[in-house]
């Protein structure tokens, strides 16, 4: 039925003929198989007009729907010549009251003859925008085919004629030229199918099954007229008569699916030809013993030669495929495998290793290879690769394979290799290119970083492997070290960091970030009232992490948002803790350059201090002098806001960036500065320190702002601060960071004038 996707209202009527044209096609059925003489007179005009209504399905189709106009307007052409000496023939030689119709040549055989070539080129043009080339080969199958078809046909002819008395040679003949163009429509369809598969699509069904009912048809048609001479109407043949033309016209109006063009390649397109090509062959064997004419022998041999021609053609193409196969997986400058070939040889090696044997992989990389080609140019360039690649080979063991992969990357596979021997080769490879290179005029000494992986240790596959041998040599070129084994614990390797970074988002967004807490002292009371609070993550698996561990992570991952505002969380839950019980302490807070880009974040802030009812004073919020100024209007407006809002500034390791009096000068809202530990921990020791640390004490309070000292680890070092006029002090002297339920202790135990804990050794 209809499927082509038109309106539905336009094309009711095509939808009403086609319910028609099947009805009839059942009425045709009945006539023929019940015996029932009204409907034998109901299915006689139905039987002449089957082909005409096909052609006229299939001119419509080309007239209404746009997009292959030309194969379906042929093949309504065709089905209407057909339907049209149908008639003709019937009115022309009208059955006997017997029941038969005479058989002999008319001039209706030119209107059923033309409906093949019709049908050949009807589907040659639907095939054309399937199929994307028809190679040379496939071509010479044609001949094959049509030769190996004249002369079957042709043979089998010479014996009919000898044998029946019914009809004359030229009737015969004419009789003949029906299978031969049914067997050449018979060999299409096949030959259609070899080409698109089983699964063609309903069209290409719909036209195969319509051609093979009238292959069937003739057939029938053919013995009766070589046999008896007559033909009677409302027999076996008619039924395939009236399926034929009725499968043509449903697949005019069929809807084709939208489907890649296929390729004229695979052994289905040999079958055709190959049996013909036998065929030929018997006939010429049959020969012996049965004489045929000139022109079965002629036709034959000719079917033969062209077969021989068409092997010619498949030897030079299965050739040409291998040595397009190997320049494919060949480096043509060094004439190694490339990387397809290495991936081929590496997956076979996997695949057909026994249990528990090993195959290890070794990729390297020659060092600073670039500025060498780039200095040298490449003409040299290639010459030091393809020297080096001769001298790792030089290294290697039989059966080892050597390729290259690319620029200056080269691997070797090592089968029936753990890491231990992997190791001995690797070796062996940095010896051999230790040796200098003679590169023109010049000497070239080559170095190489390699990285090694084993399979199954290290990975499932070999894909994995290799890009697991590629993470261990960037780790050999990154560490310095030459050699690396894969190991996917190392914090180099980009797939533990990726593991890592989940887990960081995992426990940020549970219970793994803790708070710690790191004491500053007021150097003039002597008394701890505030403090920095530092995070700690305590991973299920590697313990406690300090920051250095992970915020660098944090930050590339993006996750360093919402690590502030954990921190936030837990900063001001802890101080109204604190402030319940009846300490009236701050806390400060590290943000991020994340954080002053985001114009939300003063909003989230204060949510947070109204949230635990804390007044904005109790928490102080610091940053780096270079975070500052990654984007100066949107961090001034930023820490304007929070300003504003009562929340005091500080700017950390003070000193070390490179805009330090620019944002002192009033652009930015600044609080406390906190003096680097680089400059504190000189004081007891470095006059020029000391002039630092205190023009800078005099600078900040001339500007009205608190200095924090950092890095504080000594009581020369508090008492150098005390006498500079310094605010603060900070450091392991006065307190290491501690967990924040400690806090409380740190600040009863506090000495008027002193340290808050005895002096403890560096260590985090």
């Amino acid at each position: 039925m209809i499927t082509i996707g038109t309106p539905p209202r336009r094309y009711r009527l095509i939808r009403v003929g086609q319910l028609v044209f099947v009805a009839a096609v059942v009425v045709q059925l009945l006539a023929c198989f019940v015996p029932v003489a009204a409907l034998d007179t109901i299915a006689w005009p139905l039987r002449n007009g089957f082909s005409l209504a096909a052609g006229a399905f299939c001119v419509l189709r080309a007239t209404l729907i746009r997009g292959e106009r030309a194969p379906w307007a042929i093949l309504g052409v065709g089905l209407l010549a057909y339907g049209t000496s149908t008639i003709t023939f019937n009115l022309l030689r009208p059955v006997t009251p017997d029941g038969q119709q005479a058989i002999s040549g008319s001039y209706c055989d030119i209107g059923w003859l033309a409906f093949y070539p019709a049908c050949y080129a009807a589907v040659i043009l639907l095939l054309r925008r399937r199929v994307l080339r028809l190679p040379h080969s496939v071509l010479l199958d044609v001949v094959v085919s049509a030769f190996g078809m004249a002369a079957v046909t042709t043979g089998v002819g010479v014996l009919l004629i000898r044998d029946s008395s019914a009809l004359g040679p030229r009737d015969t003949m004419l009789m003949l030229a029906y299978p031969v163009a049914d067997l050449f429509l018979l060999l299409l369809v096949v030959s259609v199918f070899a080409l698109l598969g089983r699964h063609p699509g309903r069209v290409w069904w719909l036209l195969a099954l319509g051609m093979i009912f009238f292959v069937v048809a003739d057939s029938a048609y053919l013995v009766n007229a070589v046999q008896i001479g007559w033909f009677s109407p409302g027999g076996f043949d008619d039924v395939f008569w009236a399926l034929s033309p009725l499968m043509l016209a449903l697949a005019a109006w069929e809807r084709e699916p939208r489907t890649r063009p296929a390729r004229a390649s695979g052994w289905a397109v040999l079958v055709v030809p190959t049996v013909l090509a036998l065929a030929a062959l018997g006939v010429l064997v049959a020969g012996a013993t049965v004489r045929l004419n000139l022109a079965s022998v002629v036709l034959s041999a000719a079917t033969l030669i062209a077969a021989l021609v068409r092997a010619a053609f498949t030897f030079a193409e299965v050739r040409r495929l291998a040595e397009t196969k190997e320049l494919a997986s060949t480096d043509e400058l060094t004439g190694l495998p490339n990387r397809r070939g290495l991936t081929e040889r590496l997956r076979a090696a996997i695949e057909n290793s026994p249990a528990g044997q090993r195959v290890a992989l070794l990729v390297l990389d020659l060092d600073k290879f670039k500025l060498v080609n780039d200095t040298l140019g490449h003409r040299l360039g290639d010459e030091i690769l393809t020297q080096a690649g001769r001298r790792i080979a030089t290294a290697l063991r039989p059966g080892d394979v050597l390729a290259r992969l690319g620029g200056d990357e080269f691997a070797v596979l090592l089968e029936r290799t753990d890491a231990d021997g992997s190791r001995l080769v690797a070796d062996r490879v940095r010896t051999a290119l230790a040796d200098p290179l003679d590169v023109g005029v010049l000497t070239y000494t080559a170095t190489a970083s390699i990285g090694m992986a084993v399979y199954p240790s290290h990975a499932a596959n070999a894909d994995e492997l290799l890009a697991r041998a590629d993470i261990a040599m960037y780790a050999a070129k990154n560490r310095h070290t030459g050699v690396e084994n894969y190991d996917p614990g190392h914090p180099d390797n980009p797939l533990f960091e990726f593991g890592l970074v989940e887990d960081l988002r995992a426990g940020i967004s549970g219970d793994e970030i803790e708070l710690h807490v790191q004491p500053k002292l007021n150097i003039a009371t002597g008394q701890v009232r505030s403090a920095e609070a530092l995070a700690r993550w305590r991973h299920p698996d590697r313990g406690l992490l300090t920051p250095a561990s992970f915020v660098p992570l944090a930050e590339h991952a993006g996750l360093m948002g919402a690590l502030t505002m954990k921190v936030l969380e837990q900063s001001c839950a802890q101080l109204a803790r604190w402030r319940a019980d009846g300490m009236e302490v701050t806390l400060a807070v590290n943000i991020s350059a994340t954080d002053l880009l985001d114009q939300a974040f003063p909003d989230q802030v204060r949510g947070v201090l109204a949230a635990h009812g804390l007044c904005p004073e109790a928490i102080e919020l610091e940053l780096t002098e270079t975070t500052v100024m990654l984007d100066r209007s949107r961090s001034a407006a930023v820490l304007s806001q929070l300003h504003e809002a009562g929340i005091g500034i500080s700017i950390d390791d003070y000193g070390t960036g490179y805009s330090t009096l620019d944002y002192l000068g009033g652009d930015f809202p600044v609080d406390v500065i906190k003096l680097d530990q680089s400059f504190v921990r000189r004081l007891d020791s470095n006059t020029v320190a000391q002039k630092i640390v205190r023009h800078t004490v005099d600078l900040a309070h001339d500007l009205g702002l608190r200095v924090v000292a950092e890095g504080v680890e000594s009581a020369a070092t508090l008492a150098l601060l005390e006498a500079f006029g310094c605010d603060f002090a900070q450091g392991y002297h006065v307190s290491p960071p501690v967990p924040a339920d400690r806090f409380a202790e740190l600040v009863e135990r506090t000495p008027a004038g002193g340290a808050a804990v005895p002096s403890q050794p560096r260590g985090r």
